[in-house]
């Protein structure tokens, strides 16, 4: 597939009008990368730490989204405890998830230049999880290291990818 000509975005979701806002968290319920209708979704958005996000050139649609997210306590030492690996450094780590491309835009490697956009910015230890073997190669290629066993998701087999920015 030819390469789209998008443009990038990179902020907090509040800084999102609420038509934006609203279709960032539809493209990411439509998507299927989490559980939860779009209020709800965005709810969560608005704790995230970063929101990246490509327009397409020329309709300025939002065609792909990512977030750096501020996971709880509980959720964070779950993910660690179920790939056997010591939470030691990643107390406090965002974690990099909710990345979605819209359905006529896939396969032009956009996740991998929204994983890159976010991973670009991170300035303290993050983790992700992932059962997508495209996502595992945009961790890898952004710096995440796997880490751990892989453990049984709702889809499929899920790994833990961490990262430790120089600074």
């Amino acid at each position: 597939m030819p390469e789209i000509d998008a443009y990038p975005w990179v902020g907090a979701f509040d800084d999102l009008s609420p038509n934006d806002s609203f279709l960032v968290a539809q493209l990411v319920v439509d998507g299927g990368a989490v559980v939860g209708d779009v209020k709800q979704l965005a709810g969560r958005l608005k704790e995230a730490q970063m929101i990246a996000l490509f327009r397409e050139q020329g309709t300025d649609r939002i065609i792909g989204v990512a977030s750096l997210k501020s996971p709880d306590r509980r959720y964070r030492m779950d993910r660690f405890s179920d790939a056997g690996v010591e939470i030691t450094g990643y107390e406090a780590a965002p974690e990099l998830g909710y990345v979605v491309v819209a359905k006529d835009m896939r396969g032009r490697q956009l996740s991998g230049r929204l994983v890159e956009l976010i991973a670009g910015k991170i300035r303290e230890p993050a983790f992700a999880t992932t059962d997508s073997d495209t996502m595992k190669n945009n961790l890898l290629r952004s710096g995440f290291i796997r880490v751990g066993r892989e453990w049984k998701g709702k889809k499929g087999a899920l790994s833990l990818w961490t990262l430790t920015p120089d600074n």
